[in-house]
């Protein structure tokens, strides 16, 4: 039986290829971008599930409650002694681990090879589900010497990757050639962890390891720990904290007591923003590509339902046939839900189709690495199985059941009370275009702060300094690298600083923070060292005071403030205040900075100090140009740096640059939202033609008379539009409120952001109204035009 429905669906199908078309490619398209949202939201939450002990591993992290409790500051790293007291102290603790990485040159025989190298202790590969291929466990990394590298890079490497095992490689690590053993090769990374490298090293083979080692006052690597099955997360926490009197008196006493160690799950790694790992996705973007999904499946399901009804109209005489030979309401039911259920099935081949070809170019505009490979994956299918069966249900299983239920004698006549009072119509008419105006909206308002964002003075120029990561340079490269820049017509100045605006070609940024006591305040500031004629390079405007320089040779126990440092010190003169730092030194301060987004718009403009910086803690040289050709000028300058440091990997970028990497992540999220309301404004229209159909299709009648009688046809004309339009004013109305709800909460997570207008309301429904007008008049006009005759003639 179910063949044969199948049979006559497909030749109902054939018969209408309008609707069929018109069906087929709205659904299609709609499956195609759930297929693509969901996959990406899926990949986000797959991250680090593969570990075994994903459950019992977390990142301790510090919450520092700051400047008389106004706000927080979490940061990821710890001090070094911390993972022996832990490990000694704390029941339930099994292994621990300290973790640092950084793209790293390493040298074999006459080649150099950049690898990201993670530093980390024995412990590591005891915590994590990074097999081994060669070497076992704990044994691979047991010499400081020893290094574990993956397949890939042992193919990288060496001629014969399985003969890797024992091979001598060297590392430069902080400037400086050390010779490291292959202990082990891991399998390559999954795509999706959280935890990447090429390299594993131990973190006490690193020179900054002794400096720091057995100091409670300095925060040095993120500390990472695995806890024994049935211990909880929050007893650890408990218990880490009860160290703090013993271990943190020193950093008690210099005003740090309002600190909480504080704790992080691997699942979590990926999208916790505290977290060391963090991938800088917001975590409720997963959540928002669900919610567009759904809401893009949603409008297609109405239009699906809509067009369906609209089909049927033309049917009546067949069902009233059917039903007086003795068809029951469920085998009705069960023909028109299978040409529903066929023509969905048509459409997932046709969005599985379409999904294909776009994943390119999905993947190169929206910056994901969605791979087809995902599929492989049994949750995977049983999901996207489970939701296509939901999704016949709602489109097909609807109007199939208010088909089924029509009387015989009503159906035989022609005439098919399926929407009487047309309630459930125009709800869903409302309901399409509320999602589309609020999609609309959205958009808007998200362009708009994106514009903000670049348009928004950052209290230092952007558009004429380059950003260059020294990549591991020596004092020397560095010294050397100046000194031909100053020969550069086009070169203005040349700074440097521990830390790099927005995030530059190495995909790096941070800052340090630390805590002192001031006339007993207890304080927490951000603290960056520099070059001398930093806020002159940088085009920094200088309150009070002065910048650093060579003329003064005191400017090694200097630093200078922000405007918001001066504001909490709370004396009359900053200039010539003197700081206690504890590790860094009894300060003086020499100059006022204007205050500057030194962070991103997202958060407000913290306490900040810059102190004179060792050659050796500097990581970005900042060369501020005057040119007419600032692309040609940077391409000159990365030459040069190229020529001067050969194990360069980074190339220089603008800070522009930088800034447009740091929002990457709302710039995706608006080009998502912009296609998303596209395809659901062509899908919502596609279900508006098809409602405009039903409606003049049921007012033939009523149309001929007022034709016969003398209507014109713009009077037609606006009869017929007049009821839909009305639907389209209440949608806005919902939406608008809806839109302004959303964005404010969206909006919130900037501390600059800008206001959300009222106009912005009224453009977007104006245009919602002017595509609902000329979608009705295709139908309405040609309603209009026709012979009265003919359809007097029928009824």
């Amino acid at each position: 039986m179910l063949i044969s429905y199948l049979k006559i669906a497909w030749r109902n199908l054939l018969k209408q290829k309008v609707f069929a078309l018109v069906n087929l490619v709205g659904m299609g398209a709609a499956l195609c971008a759930v297929l693509l949202l969901s996959l990406t939201a899926y990949k986000e939450w797959s991250f680090d599930r593969f570990h075994e002990k994903r459950n019992h591993i977390y990142q301790i992290v510090n919450e520092k409650v700051q400047n008389g409790n106004t706000s927080t500051m979490v940061t990821n790293s710890v001090a070094e002694p911390l993972a022996a007291a832990v490990k000694a102290e704390i029941p339930g603790v099994k292994h621990t681990s300290y973790i640092t990485g950084f793209n790293l040159p390493v040298r074999v025989g006459a080649n150099v090879y950049y690898l990201h190298t993670q530093f980390a202790n024995r412990d590591f590969f005891n915590m994590f589900s990074f097999p081994l291929v060669k070497g076992i466990g704990d044994e691979a990394l047991r010499e400081l010497n020893q290094v574990v590298i993956t397949e890939a890079t042992a193919a990288k490497l060496f001629s014969k990757a399985t003969d890797a095992v024992g091979k001598s490689i060297e590392i430069n690590v902080r400037g400086q050639w050390q010779p490291y053993i292959v202990g082990g090769i891991a399998e390559n990374i999954p795509q999706n962890s959280s935890i990447r490298f090429d390299l594993v090293a131990r973190v006490e083979s690193d020179p900054y390891y002794n400096e720091v080692k057995g100091k409670w006052d300095v925060s040095t690597n993120p500390l990472l720990v695995e806890l024994e099955p049935g211990v909880s997360q929050a007893s650890f926490e408990k218990q880490l904290n009860a160290l703090k009197p013993r271990y943190y008196a020193k950093a008690i006493q210099e005003g740090m007591t309002d600190f909480t160690f504080k704790t992080i799950s691997l699942n979590d790694f990926r999208l916790d923003e505290h977290s060391y790992f963090f991938g800088g996705v917001n975590k409720y973007y997963p959540w928002l590509m669900v919610i567009l999904s759904a809401l893009i499946i949603s409008i297609a399901c109405i239009n699906f339902i809509n067009l369906s009804v609209a089909r049927s109209l033309g049917r009546s005489a067949e069902i009233g046939l059917r039903k007086s030979l003795g068809a029951f309401n469920g085998q009705v039911f069960l023909q028109f839900w299978m040409e529903s259920f066929l023509l969905c099935v048509l459409a997932l081949v046709l969005g599985s189709i379409l999904a294909v070809f776009i994943l390119p170019f999905y993947n190169r505009q929206f910056s994901q690495h969605i791979q087809w490979e995902m599929l492989q994956d049994v949750k995977v299918i049983a999901g996207i199985i489970i939701i296509f069966f939901l999704i016949t249900l709602l489109a097909g299983g609807f109007p199939a059941w208010k088909i089924s239920r029509q009387h015989i004698l009503t159906m035989l006549k022609g005439k098919m009370n399926i929407n009487k009072g047309n309630y459930v119509r125009n709800s869903l008419i409302v309901v399409q275009f509320v999602v589309a105006v609020i999609l609309f909206s959205c958009t808007a308002i998200i362009w708009q702060q994106l514009n903000y964002i670049r348009n928004k003075p950052l209290g230092y120029e952007v558009n004429t300094i380059a950003s260059i990561p020294l990549d591991n340079a020596t004092p020397a490269v560095l010294d050397n690298m100046k000194q031909r820049l100053s020969q550069f017509p086009d070169v203005k100045s040349v700074s440097a600083g521990m830390n790099n605006f927005g995030i530059g070609s190495d995909g790096n940024s941070g800052n340090w923070i630390i805590g002192f006591s001031f006339h007993g305040q207890m304080l927490t500031t951000k603290f960056q060292r520099v070059d001398y004629n930093y806020a002159g390079t940088m085009g920094m405007q200088m309150v009070e005071g002065r910048d650093f320089s060579k003329e003064f040779g005191t400017d090694s126990s200097a630093i200078l403030i922000n405007e918001t440092m001066a504001k909490q010190l709370r004396v009359k003169e900053p200039l010539g205040t003197m700081i206690d730092l504890g590790p860094q030194g009894n300060l003086k301060v020499v100059g006022v900075i204007r205050d500057y987004h030194f962070e991103s718009l997202r958060r407000k403009i913290d306490p900040l100090i810059i102190g004179l910086a060792k050659p050796n803690d500097l990581g970005y040289l900042f060369v501020n140009v005057r040119t007419s050709n600032p692309t040609a000028t940077l391409d000159k300058i990365a030459r040069l740096w190229k020529e001067v440091n050969p194990l360069a990997e980074n190339s220089p970028t603008y800070l522009n640059d930088n800034m447009r990497r740091m929002y990457e992540d709302e710039h995706r999220f608006s080009n998502m939202l912009l296609s998303g309301a596209g395809l659901a404004i062509i899908i919502t229209c596609m279900g508006l033609f098809a409602v405009t159909v039903l409606a003049t299709a049921q007012r033939k009648k009523e149309i001929s008379i007022r034709k016969v009688l003398g209507a014109s046809v713009s009077s037609i004309v606006t009869l017929l539009t007049r009821d839909f339009l009305v639907l389209v004013l209440i949608a806005i109305v919902i939406a608008a409120p809806l839109s302004w709800y959303f964005m404010q909460k969206w909006l919130q997570h900037f501390e600059f952001h800008v206001s959300v207008p009222w106009w912005i309301f009224i453009v977007v429904g104006a245009i919602a109204i002017l595509i609902a007008v000329v979608t009705i008049s295709l139908q309405s006009i040609k309603a209009a035009l026709s012979n009265p005759v003919k359809s007097l003639n029928r009824e």
